[in-house]
């Protein structure tokens, strides 16, 4: 079972940086919304089809898009994502898999009840965005 902690966001695109430059190399990026304002350099491959780890959630069948997240894909990536608070407000959800596991999910548009990481990100990064204020908080998830 993977552990699961769930996060309240402060600074959310703070958080959303933080979680790409930590789980950057042999991962990938998911984003789920109207994303006719989001055009990603071609060299990232972007793909329409979804992954057995990164899936569609929008029963109304957004937009969707994966995109390798190696080290030197952050920077473009949150280029396209960034500006005019696009990963607010047009993209509703935002997933990070690495090595084929679930390592970040922001859905419903970073709505403090539906941000959650996984093991991939340890807890001593999460006790220093609290510090620093890009969170307000975390907790481990209660097992069901």
């Amino acid at each position: 079972m993977n552990v699961q902690y769930w996060i309240d966001p402060r600074d959310k695109p703070g958080l959303l940086r933080v979680m790409m430059n930590t789980l950057a190399g042999d991962a990938h990026i998911s984003f789920e919304g109207d994303l006719s304002r989001c055009v990603f350099p071609e060299h990232l491959k972007p793909s329409g089809d979804a992954t057995e780890t990164l899936r569609r959630w929008d029963g109304t069948r957004k937009d969707f898009v994966v995109l390798p997240l190696e080290p030197d894909a952050v920077a473009p990536i949150l280029d396209v994502v960034l500006p005019e608070r696009r990963y607010l407000d047009d993209i509703i959800h935002i997933q990070i898999e690495r090595l084929g596991k679930m390592e970040f999910a922001s859905y419903d548009n970073f709505h403090r009840q539906c941000v959650m990481c996984y093991a991939g990100v340890e807890t001593a990064l999460l006790d220093q965005l609290k510090s620093s204020g890009v969170i307000r908080s975390w907790e481990r998830a209660s097992a069901d």
